[in-house]
Formats: C-alpha cells, structure tokens, sequence
C-alpha cells in the first residue's frame, strides 16, 4: 500500500528503485550524515527567524543551538562519525567545525535573501491530488511570497553547492498552488552555501498540472509493479541505504536481512 507520494519519493525511484524500496517498504538501516542536519538546522532556524513570536530571533551566532541536537541524535544511532556521510570532496569533507560554519554562512546568507521578499508563507502545506495522479502528492514549499524583482515566486533553500538538475520539483509546488496561488508564476533555488550558484528565476507560467500528475503516475506505477531494480552509479555514495543494499554492500549480514527484493519485485 502506498498511501502518497512525494517529490522525494518520485526522485529517489527515478535515481534507484532499489534505494526507494529500501527506504521506504523495508525501512532499512540508514547511514548518519553530516549535511542532513546541516539542511535541517538552518531550515529550522530560518523557519524561527520569521516566527513573530520567536524571542529572541535566531542569529548565526546561536547555530549550536539547533545544529547539535541533531548531531546528537545521530550519535545516539552512530556514535562513530567517521562513518557519517559527508558533502564536499573527499579529501576535505563538511564535517565537524566546518559543518557549523556551513550552518552559520547558509543562514546570515538566508537573511540577505529574505530582505528581498515579503513572505506570504513559511513551510507551506500544498499537498495535494493532480489529475491523472492515483494518490496524492504529499508537499510543504519552504517560502511562498512576493520577491522585489521576480514578483509572486516559490521559493526553495537549498544548503548543497550544486542547483539540481531539473525543475520538476518547483514545477510540482506550481502544479500543487495552481488553485490557491494562481499568480504564483516563478520559483527560485535559493542557494545557500558560499560560492554557489546564485538564485536564478524559473518560469513556471506554462506548468500544467495534468503534465506533472501524469510524470508522478508513470513512478507510482513502477512502485506498485514492484520494479527494485539497482542503478548503480554516483549517487551510491550518497545513498542513505548503501550498507543494506546487495548490490553495493554485497552479501553481507545487513543487506541480506534488508534487501529481499529479488523475492519481494523484480530486478528489472
């Protein structure tokens, strides 16, 4: 039974079915990271920074207070942060100090950014049905507001270095808002981290909701033939579930309690 689906869902069997189907129908063990909690603490911060009852404000002098629980949390999962997955090259990797400073540039950086908006809404619930989609989308749009420059604009924080490859999840957040937002014609990737690239308009005045219902229905078809084909690649070394996965972990006492896709789907 799938009950929903989610940008993240549609992403993630659209990189690996393999992955999806162990995150999500085997709940496997997950690999510790350095940069979830990176993005989770400056959301969270950003997100009291425009809480009107907020006192005091959030500022990056106070990151540890929302960056080390997270850490802590994991540790109590993972106490060797060795293990932990980490952005950045391998040679130097975000962990530790620099993560916190990570922590710190992305939201002094999101505070320049939000001078320039007048922020409607803050985490915003746009969950939804599109047509032809057989469950529903499960969806939250981190600012919906009036940009200086852009006008009427959907905006998404983005913590990483690299902008993501497509649209399609800002183009979902305009197929969701049609309805409630009708002028929302435009989104941003408001890119964070020094040195990325800087936030540039995405024109989602020809976004048609059927279209982005239609791309959704083609996943949630796959999930439900119980397609958990492998891809392996790049993005193993990211994936959250590389040491429960046979084909990246091999053999090993946790893949094999975990990944029982060849007697759950198919491998193709």
């Amino acid at each position: 039974m799938i009950p929903h689906i989610s940008y993240s869902q549609f992403n993630t069997h659209t990189q690996c079915p393999r992955s999806w189907y162990l995150g999500k129908q085997r709940r496997a063990e997950e690999k510790q990271t350095w940069y979830l909690p990176i993005g989770s603490a400056v959301h969270d911060m950003i997100e009291a920074y425009l809480d009107n009852e907020q006192v005091p404000k959030p500022s990056s002098s106070s990151a540890e207070i929302f960056f080390y629980p997270l850490i802590l949390r994991q540790m109590a999962i993972e106490p060797d942060t060795s293990k932990w997955l980490a952005g950045g090259p391998k040679t130097a990797p975000i962990t530790e100090d620099l993560a916190l400073q990570q922590v710190k540039d992305c939201f002094e950086k999101a505070i320049d950014f939000l001078e320039e908006i007048e922020v409607w809404e803050v985490e915003y619930d746009a969950s939804g049905n599109l047509p032809g989609l057989e469950v529903p989308v499960k969806a939250f749009v981190d600012i919906v507001g009036e940009h200086k420059k852009h006008g009427p604009t959907i905006v998404d924080w983005k913590t990483g270095s690299n902008k993501p490859k497509n649209n399609f999840q800002l183009e979902t957040y305009r197929a969701l808002t049609v309805e409630t937002f009708p002028d929302l014609k435009s989104g941003l990737w408001a890119m964070l981290k020094p040195g990325a690239s800087v936030a540039r308009k995405i024109d989602l005045t020809d976004v048609d909701p059927a279209a982005v219902g239609a791309k959704y229905q083609e996943v949630y078809l796959q999930m439900t033939k119980k397609i958990y084909e492998a891809k392996p690649g790049f993005n193993c070394r990211f994936c959250f579930y590389q040491d429960s996965c046979l084909a990246n972990a091999g053999p090993t006492k946790q893949a094999k309690y975990y990944d029982l896709s060849a007697e759950e789907g198919y491998l193709y």
